[in-house]
């Protein structure tokens, strides 16, 4: 069904509310809990997983604006939030576009596999490049956690975002 002017201004509208939310979440201490130190990452699969059913242009506007949220609260490494999460977000609406189905479990392993390339590249980048004491376990005690904690938070963040997806384009939701 093709949307209305004041439909698409609703659906986008709601995807800025869920990007807020995650990254309120996300990045406000005590809102979520930790587990064993271990944060979620919840703007990584918000941003993939509502960019998914869209066009590449849109999807890389949603990671652009998800990774600025998260760059605006970050205190270090400005910009590369954003400069991750929008490729990100492209590649992976490329991917559905043209190759695959947007599915549940397509937009889970995207949202996992973009997880662990960011925390994989963050360290990289600026943990390791770093140094300093710790620098190499920090992957086993943090970052890999982190990953682990985000890859299932997807699924549960899959499961809501469909719902709310197939309201907001006016699909027949299988009951």
């Amino acid at each position: 069904m093709k949307l209305t002017k004041r439909d698409k201004t609703i659906k986008y509208a709601v995807y800025c509310i869920l990007l807020l939310a995650a990254a309120l979440l996300q990045n406000v201490q005590g809102a979520w809990p930790q587990i064993g130190g271990a944060r979620c990452f919840f703007l990584i699969p918000v941003a993939i997983l509502l960019g998914l059913d869209e066009d590449e242009g849109l999807a890389a506007v949603i990671g652009l604006c998800a990774g600025l949220l998260w760059d605006i609260t970050s205190a270090q490494h400005m910009g590369f939030n954003a400069i991750f999460l929008m490729p990100v977000c492209y590649f992976s609406s490329s991917l559905v576009t043209y190759l695959l189905r947007a599915t549940y479990w397509v937009g889970v392993a995207f949202g996992a596999a973009a997880s662990l390339l960011y925390v994989v590249m963050y360290w990289l980048l600026f943990v390791v490049a770093g140094g300093g004491d710790g620098a190499f376990a920090t992957i086993w005690y943090f970052y890999l956690p982190c990953f682990v904690y985000t890859a299932v938070m997807t699924m549960a963040l899959n499961l809501v975002l469909i719902m709310v997806k197939k309201k907001l384009n006016k699909e027949l939701i299988n009951e």
